[in-house]
């Protein structure tokens, strides 16, 4: 049980730590293109993006496919980017995007995946692989619930678009992108 929670605790601090600011910023790019009277949307949405980080990681983990460093920072810059263009571009959601979010979540599993193998190793412990999918599927859904509500409370105080939000803030994440990149 130790083990669980130790894991758990892990992914959950490395998802909200400033210093991984790539996937804090996915996440609030994530949750600023909805409003809380689209929660069901929004919650399959996410749970299509933790599938994806499921399989991601799986496949890395049971080393079924092996990537390089520089192949997976690659990934995380064409994740961010395809979720900052989607909140430029889009402005409503159609089936297509739950098979984009699923493949947006196997890259972040990738991603997710160096930071498993660094601090558990490389050999495979069930306890310690669920509690690692558990803390970082939590930390996806309060890192982007988070951004939902105060993105909804921003709107609502100020009386502002939510679009200009959305645009001011996926513009951020191709900056980082590119920043990233380059």
């Amino acid at each position: 049980m130790d083990q669980l929670i130790y894991s758990f605790e892990l992914a959950f601090k490395h998802l909200c730590q400033f210093s991984n600011l790539q996937q804090i910023l996915f996440l609030i790019i994530f949750g600023i293109f909805f409003s809380l009277k689209d929660w069901r949307t929004y919650l399959l949405l996410l749970l299509a993006l933790c599938s994806g980080s499921l399989v991601g990681l799986s496949l890395s983990v049971f080393k079924a496919v092996n990537l390089n460093h520089s192949t997976i920072h690659l990934l995380a810059i064409i994740s961010l980017s395809i979720v900052s263009l989607h909140a430029i571009f889009s402005h409503k959601i159609s089936a297509i995007h739950y098979n984009i979010f699923v493949i947006i979540g196997i890259m972040q599993g990738f991603v997710l995946s160096l930071h498993y193998k660094a601090a558990l190793g490389s050999s495979f412990k069930f306890i310690s692989y669920l509690g690692y999918n558990l803390g970082s599927f939590t930390g996806f859904l309060i890192i982007s619930f988070l951004s939902l509500l105060i993105c909804t409370l921003v709107i609502s105080l100020f009386r502002t678009d939510k679009h200009k939000i959305s645009l001011v803030l996926a513009g951020i994440g191709l900056g980082v992108a590119l920043m990233m990149y380059f």
